[in-house]
């Protein structure tokens, strides 16, 4: 495959407009975990303190996540890219030039992170239905892969930038220039011409929000895939927590889980441009395949191993979680009907954001309660459970993709059991 072939979605300027937009809003999010850390503790906060403004972000986001979904259907998806970006945008440089001209209290970057966990639950689901919107359907794949090529090289970018600027000069710097990428991103957004959707109709936003959930509901192959991604996220859990323990341990200093962290960076990259590359035949089989190179850097961490092979097991593990969230939105994308779309993602993004952080409380209390090695042994018990699961539903078997990158092996009525027209009428309306 050729590179201007692989790259070719690019060439379509309303997805290259939406690339930037993301690409620059993503460098502007891996700015901030580093400098939200650091701007609480330059105001006088402590290490509580930084858990309890995370944290706060983090519920926030789980929140409203469905309700941003919902409204993503209801509206422009466009106009609410573009007001999240701007609204970010003025908070950002208002925290920023607060932190260089006064200090601003720990409530006050709480309340800014609040605001960056909102603007972000009501950009998310709005992005995921974009992206179809943006670009031909034999593109969609490369579209996805690009995106989440982008989105890696920013997160080993972002903490760098951040470091750099926080040590030569002052936090308020990177609010700032955080807030230069939602400018970018707003007039990307704004400069982008989508066709309109089919017009929505008055049923009520509950009634909306209900409709979300059937969909869901009615797709076995999709909720069984959320269930076993989530039993996938308890077990990986374990690697995140416990790893730095142990290899603090073994290796003997910080230093050595750094070098585990950016080859997991560097793994997300290679796995962006593998799918770039490939389009497997079965796409959702050797997607999930994927998943379960999750085992190695578990196993690693059972065993003394040395640093490089803890180091190598991260990084393809990494790659093929990258591998699979492309094949995985791509498949979504295309087989949820474009009306419920934001609706249907965002239960994805509530099992991710909702599961994470009751493995990260519970590993800790299981291994002391046992031990590490147990734990560990249950995490990849976990993942493999996890993989064999999804890989059991039929659906999931049975569907086939064209050199074209058109789908096949379902019928429509697979893909979508209720007519698309469903989610734009009132939950009394009968169908017809």
């Amino acid at each position: 495959m050729s590179k201007a072939s692989t790259l070719g979605a690019l060439a379509e300027r309303p997805f290259r407009l939406l690339w930037i937009a993301r690409t620059t809003s993503s460098f502007g999010d891996a700015l901030m975990p580093l400098t939200l850390a650091f701007s609480v503790l330059s105001v006088g906060g402590t290490a509580t303190d930084i858990g309890i403004v995370l944290a706060t972000s983090t519920v926030v986001r789980v929140v409203l996540l469905l309700f941003g979904g919902t409204l993503a259907d209801r509206v422009s998806r466009r106009l609410l890219l573009i007001g999240s970006d701007v609204f970010l945008l003025v908070v950002q440089s208002c925290v920023g030039v607060l932190l260089l001209t006064q200090r601003p209290s720990v409530a006050l970057l709480t309340a800014a992170a609040v605001c960056y966990g909102a603007a972000a639950a009501m950009a998310k689901p709005a992005f995921s239905g974009m992206v179809p919107q943006t670009v031909s359907a034999a593109r969609l794949h490369q579209a996805n892969a690009l995106m989440d090529v982008s989105r890696s090289t920013s997160d080993i970018l972002g903490p760098i930038v951040a470091g750099v600027v926080v040590a030569t000069t002052s936090v308020g710097w990177v609010y700032l220039l955080d807030a230069v990428t939602f400018l970018v991103s707003a007039i990307a957004v704004a400069l982008l011409q989508v066709a309109h959707g089919k017009p929505r109709g008055q049923a009520s936003f509950f009634a909306d929000l209900l409709v979300g959930w059937r969909e869901v509901t009615s797709r076995p192959w999709y909720w069984i895939a959320l269930c076993c991604h989530a039993l996938w996220n308890l077990g990986f859990c374990a690697f995140l927590v416990l790893g730095p323990v142990i290899v603090f341990t073994l290796a003997g200093g910080a230093a050595a889980w750094g070098a585990i962290s950016t080859s997991m960076a560097v793994g997300s990259l290679l796995g962006g441009a593998l799918a770039l590359r490939w389009r497997p035949r079965r796409p959702l089989v050797i997607a999930h395949l994927g998943l379960a190179l999750t085992v190695f850097p578990l196993a690693a961490l059972i065993v003394p191993s040395a640093l490089w092979l803890v180091v190598g097991a991260a990084l393809v593990s990494a790659a093929g979680v990258a591998f699979v969230n492309t094949v995985w939105i791509t498949a979504v994308q295309r087989l949820i009907p474009d009306d419920v779309l934001s609706r249907v993602s965002s239960y994805d993004m509530l099992v991710s954001f909702t599961v994470a952080p009751l493995g990260y409380a519970a590993v800790g209390p299981l291994a002391e309660a046992t031990s590490t090695t147990t734990v560990l042994v249950v995490a990849m018990g976990c993942v493999c459970l996890a993989v064999l699961a999804v890989l059991a539903v039929p659906r999931v078997r049975s569907l086939r993709q064209g050199r074209d990158g058109e789908l096949h092996g379902w019928t429509e009525l697979d893909a979508a059991p209720h007519p698309p027209d469903r989610a734009m009428k009132p939950a009394a309306t009968p169908t017809t």
